[in-house]
């Protein structure tokens, strides 16, 4: 799935730059399961490790592309485990990954917008 906006999205979408940061709310609980179960990267857990925490709650500031490498780490472990009750927990994780990825887009810089855009034929000789 890509994140890059198009006539075809919901208004509702709020659309980024590439590099904006977009926060995505996990418990404590959720966050150990990541950070135990999963394989991540360094810079995936960097982010993850610099996420501020607030009544149990930790709000992990990340990009979508970042977002969509923790939603693939998560989803990989799933299917993976044998652990009904793990694939269970993972399963909420990722439904709460969704719901941020489904709430933003990225926005297509002004040089691909279609009123830019010019169409050539190409003809075979």
């Amino acid at each position: 799935m890509g994140v890059y906006a198009d006539s075809v999205l919901s208004p509702k979408r709020k659309r980024l730059k590439p590099g904006d940061k977009v926060t995505l709310s996990l418990t404590l609980a959720q966050v150990d399961l990541i950070v135990e179960h999963t394989l991540l990267g360094e810079g995936l857990l960097a982010t993850i490790y610099a996420a501020r925490v607030h009544d149990n709650t930790v709000r992990v500031r990340c990009t979508l592309g970042e977002l969509e490498k923790l939603a693939a780490c998560v989803a990989a472990q799933a299917k993976d485990t044998t652990d009904r009750k793990l694939q269970r927990k993972l399963g909420a994780i990722s439904e709460a990954i969704a719901q941020v990825e489904q709430a933003y887009c990225y926005a297509l810089p002004a040089s691909c917008t279609s009123s830019h855009l010019k169409l050539v034929r190409i003809e075979k000789s």
